[in-house]
């Protein structure tokens, strides 16, 4: 069963979904909420030459150098508000604003909103669930598959939503998301594991 609108409140209300930092009356939908966009972007940067596998986990990857993470203030010297230029055919992380925190009960989806779509971006490639149990940011996989510079603003831009299943029994403790040594993004704060094996 997916949640409406009251349902997410009264979970909310109960204490039993979080989010960090509050919602805004902007971010509802009828089913779910819009998140909005955070301050963290990271890019890969490809060079000849250069391989990594896989097999070893996503830790491989983020020990190579390959990326490039950039923290942004949401507001320049100037109180202008700060964007980021996503060129045509990049693909980048960024995470969203808000922390949330899912319940046992509940299973989470994340999945990009058709208004971004229609301009050619796609917010999250694979993988749109968040399990019982999760807690932190939610890391997007973006991709600009269209032909013109896009500009993204932290805060202001709502790129993706997150719906809520039921499930037909909480899950126990001991097997939730982030009860396990593999389980490497529970707490995530960036898009990559810093270790190597994480």
């Amino acid at each position: 069963m997916i949640l409406a609108q009251a349902e997410i409140r009264k979970e909310l209300e109960d204490g039993k979904i979080r989010f960090d930092p509050p919602l805004e009356d902007r971010q509802w939908g009828e089913a779910g909420v819009n998140l909005r966009l955070g301050l963290k972007f990271t890019k890969f940067l490809g060079k000849k030459g250069v391989a990594f596998s896989m097999a070893d986990g996503i830790g491989a990857l983020a020990d190579t150098g390959l990326w490039h993470e950039e923290v942004f203030e949401p507001v320049d010297k100037f109180g202008k508000r700060r964007t980021y230029a996503l060129e045509p055919n990049e693909f980048i992380l960024a995470q969203t604003y808000e922390r949330l925190w899912i319940p046992r009960h509940l299973i989470g989806m994340v999945e990009g909103r058709s208004t971004y779509a229609r301009a050619g971006l796609s917010m999250h490639q694979t993988a749109p669930w968040l399990q019982p149990g999760w807690n932190g940011q939610i890391t997007l996989e973006i991709r600009n598959s269209g032909n013109n510079t896009i500009l993204l603003t932290p805060i202001i831009d709502q790129p993706c939503q997150v719906t809520f299943l039921a499930l037909s029994s909480e899950v126990p403790e001991k097997d939730a998301y982030g009860s396990r040594t593999t389980d490497v993004f529970q707490n995530q704060t960036q898009a990559l594991p810093t270790q190597k094996g994480k």
